[in-house]
C-alpha cells in the first residue's frame, strides 16, 4: 500500500504540474496587449540635384568630349511614427514583437479604396528602439506603391496601424497548392487605423541649366562656330597684312624714286 500510495501521489504531483504549466501557457497566451493608435507625421523631402556638365580628352582621338550636365528627381515622403513602449518576448516559440502596418490612397480616391503597403508575406516594419520609427517612400522612383502616378501637385493620404503579436507560417491543409499550404500570417493583437495625414506633392524642381551648361549644350552646332568666327578673323588679319607689306612696298619705291629724279639734274650740270 505504501508503494501504491508513493505512485499516486507521484502521479498527483505530476498531473497538478502539467495543468499548472497549462494554465500558465494559457494565461500568457492571452496576455498579448492591444496596442494604442499610433501618431505619425508627414514631411515632403526634396533631394533632387544637378550633375554639372564636364568636359574630357579622347584619349584615342585627342579631341575635347563634353559630358552632358542633367537633373536628377529625389523626391520621398517622410513618415514618423512616435513609438509605443514595449519590451519583445517570446511566447510558445514565437517571438512576439511591435509591428507598423501602412496604408495610402490618393486624396480624391474613393473611401475604400485604400492600398495596404504592408503584409505577412513581405513583413510589417518592426518598431525601432528609438522614441520614433521613420519610414521613407520614393515619389520619382516607378515602384510600389505609388508606381509613378504620384505626379507634380498631387495629394495622398496616408493612415497607420500597430501590431503586437508574431509572424510565421502555419499549415493550410484545404491549400492544393504546395506554395500556399504554409502561408504567412500574423497572429496577435491590432489597433485601429489611425486618423488620415495628407501631404501635397509641390511641382518638380527642375533647375535651369547653369551658364556653363547652355554653352556646352551643343558642342558641335558651338564648335562650328568658333571655328568661322576664328577662320574669318585669322582672313581679315592675313589681308590687312597684305595690303600693309603692299603699301609700305610702294612708299618704298615711291620714296627711291623720288631720290633719283633729283639726283640727275645735278650730275648733268656738273658734265657740262
Amino acid at each position: 500500500m505504501s508503494c501504491l500510495g508513493r505512485v499516486f501521489s507521484i502521479l498527483l504531483a505530476a498531473l497538478l504540474t502539467v495543468s499548472s504549466l497549462m494554465m500558465v501557457e494559457s494565461a500568457s497566451a492571452q496576455t498579448i496587449p492591444k496596442p494604442s493608435v499610433p501618431e505619425f507625421t508627414l514631411k515632403y523631402i526634396d533631394s533632387s540635384y544637378d550633375v554639372p556638365a564636364t568636359t574630357s580628352i579622347d584619349q584615342y582621338t585627342g579631341k575635347t568630349v563634353t559630358n552632358q550636365g542633367y537633373h536628377v528627381e529625389n523626391r520621398t515622403i517622410q513618415l514618423t511614427i512616435r513609438n509605443q513602449p514595449f519590451t519583445s518576448y517570446i511566447q510558445n516559440g514565437q517571438n512576439i514583437s511591435f509591428y507598423y502596418n501602412v496604408r495610402e490612397k490618393g486624396q480624391y480616391a474613393q473611401t475604400d479604396n485604400w492600398i495596404t503597403i504592408f503584409n505577412p508575406d513581405v513583413g510589417f516594419r518592426i518598431q525601432s528602439k528609438s522614441d520614433y520609427t521613420t519610414l521613407y517612400f520614393s515619389i520619382d522612383r516607378n515602384g510600389f506603391p505609388f508606381w509613378g502616378h504620384l505626379v507634380d501637385g498631387g495629394s495622398v493620404d496616408f493612415q497607420v496601424q500597430a501590431l503586437i503579436g508574431s509572424v510565421h507560417r502555419v499549415y493550410n491543409a484545404s491549400s492544393t497548392s504546395q506554395l500556399a499550404m504554409f502561408p504567412w500570417v500574423f497572429e496577435g493583437q491590432s489597433s485601429a487605423w489611425s486618423s488620415t495625414q495628407t501631404t501635397t506633392i509641390p511641382a518638380s524642381s527642375n533647375s535651369t541649366p547653369n551658364p556653363t551648361q547652355l554653352d556646352t549644350a551643343n558642342p558641335t552646332d558651338s564648335s562650328s562656330t568658333d571655328n568661322s568666327v576664328a577662320s574669318l578673323l585669322i582672313s581679315l588679319a592675313l589681308v590687312a597684312v597684305a595690303v600693309s607689306a603692299v603699301a609700305v612696298v610702294s612708299l618704298l619705291l615711291y620714296v627711291r624714286h623720288l631720290k633719283r629724279t633729283t639726283a640727275k639734274p645735278d650730275n648733268f650740270a656738273v658734265k657740262n
